[in-house]
């Protein structure tokens, strides 16, 4: 047996996101040979990779990357991380569906007499997390398969971390995360634990008792310690795994005050105070730092319209397409080999448990002023003439979000083909291939997507 059938779906894989490069069937099978012949001969490198340096606001990120996508190193990486998946039916996280169950544990704990709630993450987490030390302690024990556990053995002794930037650095870092995971609910289980959740490398633990912060800090670093950090016989790469002290947060119900005490947690600002009867109050709202990255997102398009070098200058009709995108939610399907995936995307996805609040004083006055007036103040800076469609709906963050406005790109309840075509050739996209055929219904809500500046 060996792994051919893992190879082609990784190919296959990898041509599904190569959009600007499509392949032929007959490309496809020849990329597919190449990608066997090299595995068999044995004549690859993991250790090839190149790196890539990102800004991020004041941070710089490290990215792992193979040059060539089709190169057998990408197409096995890619392999490795199929059979983790599969191996260790690795779910990765949702961030909406852990935003619900955390707004509705906050909300319960306000009524309790005691509680702590404490956010933690690790720092570099991707880079810190030695491929070698997984393997040994997590992966092995659960392969049987030879040729599958030789290749994992080989990938991970060779790229030595679960770099950001390889498609496997997920899948790794996930697999040994979810053993802390495991660990720190059965350490908390008698302690009033109510909720944990972990999305990616952010903590947060809540519990219905009141525990001091030293002894929080105690726990969860003999925890990291007990799973990062072992010594277990092997010479291995250790990993570098430690909790982000700049980041640590921690609230009690003795801690809480008249003064105002935030917490933050994937974008989501929750505020904490006493009110004049002693009783615990919360209002919700978003991050500065969100905050900040959204507007300049939307200053950044309307500087594409304004600046006489911009192919989009003075285009109004794709600037309005932009903003409405912006402001919207937008629901498509994608598809993963011959299964449909829904996807969401946009602000009101990302924030949508605020519009339960939006008409309460639940809602932190800040994030108010900011969803009702932050379009009209990014043009207002810019210097740009309010457009025309700024007086009619859809185009206010407030709104949208309080009726959850969705633009809906789904051919059988939302937009049709027709329709999807009027909207792609309003912004110059045309629905005719260079091969004179029509193109398909999901390539056009790719393009479009791509062009509103949402993302695919």
């Amino acid at each position: 047996m060996d792994l051919k059938k893992d190879i082609e779906r990784a190919v296959r894989h990898i041509a599904a996101n190569d959009y600007k490069n499509p392949k032929t069937d007959v490309e496809l099978q020849q990329l597919i040979d190449d990608a066997v012949a090299t595995f068999n001969s044995g004549a690859y490198n993991f250790s090839g990779y190149s790196s890539m340096f990102l800004n991020q606001g004041a941070k710089t990120r490290t990215i792992k990357y193979y040059e060539n996508i089709y190169s057998a190193e990408n197409v096995l990486c890619q392999c490795v991380k199929q059979i983790l998946d599969r191996t260790f039916n690795i779910k990765y996280p949702n961030r909406n569906k852990t935003i619900r169950s955390l707004f509705s544990y906050i909300a319960a704990m306000t009524q309790m007499s005691h509680f702590t709630i404490v956010k933690f993450d690790f720092k570099d987490y991707f880079n810190s997390v030695s491929a070698p030390y997984v393997f040994e302690k997590c992966i092995k024990p659960h392969l049987s398969r030879r040729i599958e556990l030789d290749l994992i053995k080989e990938f991970c002794y060779s790229t030595k971390f679960a770099y950001a930037g390889l498609c496997t650095s997920n899948a790794i870092s996930e697999i040994i995360a979810k053993t802390f995971d495991d660990a720190l609910r059965a350490k908390f289980s008698s302690k009033g634990l109510l909720f944990y959740e972990r999305y990616i490398d952010d903590c947060i633990l809540l519990l219905n008792e009141h525990i001091k912060v030293d002894d929080i800090k105690i726990i969860i670093n003999e925890i990291l310690d007990d799973i990062f950090h072992t010594e277990f016989g092997y010479n291995l790469l250790k990993c570098k795994t430690v909790f982000n002290d700049d980041k640590f947060r921690y609230l009690s119900s003795e801690s809480v005050s008249s003064s105002r005490y935030s917490l933050d947690y994937l974008g989501y600002e929750f505020w904490f105070s006493l009110t004049t009867q002693d009783k615990v109050s919360i209002q919700y709202g978003i991050t500065d730092n969100k905050i900040k990255k959204y507007s300049k997102r939307l200053e950044k398009i309307i500087t594409l319209y304004k600046m006489p070098s911009s192919p989009d200058y003075e285009n109004l009709e794709l600037l309005r397409h932009r903003i409405k995108a912006f402001a919207s939610r937008e629901v498509y399907i994608s598809k993963h080999f011959k299964s449909n995936v829904w996807k969401v995307k946009g602000f009101i996805s990302n924030y949508g448990e605020l519009r339960y609040f939006l008409d309460t004083p639940l809602i932190e006055s800040n994030t108010k002023a900011f969803l009702e007036n932050m379009i009209e103040d990014a043009f207002n800076s810019s210097g740009v003439p309010f457009p025309y469609f700024l007086k009619t709906n859809g185009y206010n963050l407030f709104d949208n979000l309080k009726s959850n406005k969705t633009i809906l790109l789904v051919d059988t309840i939302g937009y049709d083909y027709n329709s999807l075509s009027s909207l792609c050739k309003s912004i110059g996209i045309s629905p005719i291939g260079i091969d004179g055929k029509r193109r398909g219904y999901g390539t056009l809500v790719r393009d479009y997507l791509i062009k509103v500046k949402v993302g695919y």
